[in-house]
């Protein structure tokens, strides 16, 4: 039971969609919370019960239509989200205190799921909001900067740990810690990226396979450090040749590495092969594998196809 449990708020966290049919969820309950006891005008009840019902349906929709609603979908939501925050917290003395803490909420969900820049203008955004808010209320300056730097000082740094824990984590998610390469996760990522990419833009793509000679001798005869050692200098050789060229590097386990190369047909790639094989630290060389997408396979078979030119070029030089 409780790895299920586990297992559902990770795929609620994972989901911007999802997470979003939470907040407003929350945000509803929040809006419910204050209804017992109410001592606002009924004109603010009434608009309290609009704003309450809009979350609801704001849920609904991203439960029911959330797999079909398009990526900036989400950027408007929370720009509705934030109208929703500041009308709440207009309507009353009482109902401030309940829901400008509400903006907190939105800088975190930003901070989850949205780019530096749409974070910052998010942000930017609500707090003009509550600026606005705090003016119609009349006031002193003095109040107004109090209030406004309890909230959106603690909305800030708030956003700023957020966002750099989610950075680490997805870095650390998609980098290998050994070489500071791709991993594999990242390279299937990609590599779907740039099939699709090519399809449209009716460019070459071309990936090689790389498997380093004799690496378990290595290990054997000199240590794991060694090896360790050995793969850092290969990883960073290889990043020194494709960097700035668009090249796509990655470990994908072991002693196997792989290039996706953008724009480059057969030619283009055995010049960038040509390259690899320069890099050849404490003189231990590597095979290399290499095809052209036809336009036709799949990304599995593209792979097959360079891993046994790898497999056939490593059986060459093992004659020679």
């Amino acid at each position: 039971m409780r790895d299920e449990r586990r297992v559902l708020i990770e795929s609620v966290l994972l989901s911007p969609r999802r997470s979003a049919v939470v907040f407003f969820l929350a945000g509803a309950i929040a809006g419910l919370g204050v209804l017992p006891g109410w001592h606002g005008s009924h004109r603010s009840l009434v608009v309290l019960l609009i704003l309450i019902t809009s979350t609801l349906a704001g849920a609904g929709i991203w439960w029911a239509f959330g797999d079909r609603i398009p990526a900036w979908g989400l950027q408007v939501s929370l720009v509705v989200s934030i109208v929703i925050v500041s009308v709440a917290a207009a309507i009353g003395p009482s109902a401030r205190v309940n829901f400008a803490v509400l903006y907190v909420w939105a800088a975190v969900y930003a901070s989850l799921y949205f780019r530096p820049v749409a974070v910052a203008l998010q942000i930017s955004f609500a707090g003009i909001a509550y600026v606005v808010v705090l003016l119609t209320d009349h006031t002193s300056l003095r109040t107004l900067l109090v209030t406004w730097i309890s909230i959106f000082g603690t909305a800030a740094v708030l956003s700023a740990v957020v966002f750099g824990l989610v950075s680490l984590l997805r870095r650390s998610s998609r980098e290998d810690p050994l070489t500071r390469l791709a991993n594999r996760r990242a390279w299937e990522e990609r590599i779907d990226e740039e099939m699709e990419r090519a399809r449209r833009s009716r460019l070459p793509l071309s990936l090689a396979v790389i498997d380093i000679d004799n690496f378990k001798a290595v290990n054997d005869r000199d240590g794991h450090l060694a090896g360790d050692r050995l793969l850092r200098k290969f990883a960073d050789g290889w990043v020194g040749i494709v960097r700035g060229s668009g090249d796509f590097v990655a470990r994908l386990g072991g002693d196997e590495f792989g290039l996706l190369a953008p724009g480059s047909d057969d030619a283009g790639l055995q010049t960038i092969v040509g390259r690899l094989h320069g890099i050849s630290p404490d003189d231990v060389r590597c095979s290399i594998g290499a095809a052209t997408w036809d336009r036709a396979e799949t990304a599995a078979d593209l792979f097959r196809r360079a891993d046994e030119a790898m497999y056939l070029a490593k059986q060459n030089s093992r004659k020679t």
